[in-house]
């Protein structure tokens, strides 16, 4: 469970330094909590054994949309992006499990 965490905690965070850093203190505290909210309620739903893929995708939209001042398509574009990752890992776990 806490791997499948990490690795979802790694898959968010990808490519965000940046803007994590711009955002003011108050804000990042903001974002790290609903990041790890978000990464929490994700590995819940990639240990079950129906994984609804729509859930997970707003899951990572609604984190994302607290980043301000960002266009809609690219907040779209990063969480589809996540979510296939996420997606990725978790085949990639099963297929190991399998052997």
């Amino acid at each position: 469970e806490s791997s499948i965490y990490h690795s979802v905690e790694r898959v968010l965070e990808e490519d965000l330094a940046d803007v994590y850093f711009q955002l003011p203190k108050s804000e990042q505290a903001v974002f790290k909590k609903k990041g790890e909210e978000t990464a929490s309620a994700i590995s819940r739903l990639l240990a079950s054994a129906k994984v609804r893929i729509k859930e997970i995708f707003k899951l990572i939209l609604g984190w994302l949309s607290l980043i301000p001042h960002v266009d809609k398509y690219f907040l779209e574009q990063e969480a589809k992006i996540k979510t296939d990752k996420l997606m990725a890992i978790r085949d990639k776990k099963i297929n190991q499990e399998l052997k």
